[in-house]
């Protein structure tokens, strides 16, 4: 049964998609629903299905097409990560994913809809049926950050298990994933193409 629902627009990777806040299962204490698709999703807490037999979280799909995502995830103030390049890292398995899944980090600006650093691992997908791995993100936090947002993502059908989640300050040797395949959402260097051609 679903306890409530709230839904609100947001700006993930440049693509507005539905914040939600619904479930047949529990959710892990500080983490929600998202994604264009959420309602097609379960989402929450599974016993005994972590990658040393205790709880991991979990999003499996409800139905047998979906033209879009799911996403579990949460979001926080940059506080001792503002202004610091940091590291995402999690373990993560898969079954019957016919798209893609992974985890993804998005860092925003104040009334800002381009994120100033994102990354959902598109160009390093998890697909089909695999077993625990482990996955990592790296992204600068800029100081005129406001919002962290982070969480797993399951695009189409499929389930995927993840645990073992951590977050932390690394140093500026080690290499960035941001932009690797989202070039696109990220600003550029320095100005380009001013002669417009």
């Amino acid at each position: 049964m679903l306890k409530f629902t709230l839904r609100f627009l947001a700006a993930l990777g440049g693509l507005w998609i539905v914040f939600g806040f619904a479930s047949a299962i529990e959710l892990p204490k500080g983490w929600y629903p998202a994604g264009s698709h959420w309602k097609s999703y379960e989402m929450g807490l599974e016993e005994k299905a972590g990658r040393q037999k205790g709880t991991a979280a979990t999003i499996r799909s409800m139905e047998d097409s979906i033209p879009g995502y799911g996403s579990l995830m949460q979001d926080f103030l940059p506080g001792k990560f503002s202004g610091e390049r940091i590291r995402l890292k999690g373990w993560m398995k898969s079954k019957d994913v016919k798209e893609w899944a992974g985890f993804w980090v998005q860092v925003n600006a104040s009334n800002d809809e381009k994120p100033l650093s994102f990354d959902n691992m598109s160009d390093r997908m998890v697909t089909g049926t695999t077993d625990w791995a482990s996955y990592e993100i790296v992204v600068d936090v800029p100081r005129e950050s406001q919002t962290i947002l982070m969480g797993a993502i399951l695009n189409g059908t499929g389930q995927i298990w993840f645990d073992e989640l951590s977050l932390e300050i690394v140093d500026r040797e080690t290499v960035a994933t941001t932009g690797k395949g989202n070039a696109h959402f990220m600003p550029h260097a320095e100005p380009m193409n001013l002669g417009l051609e």
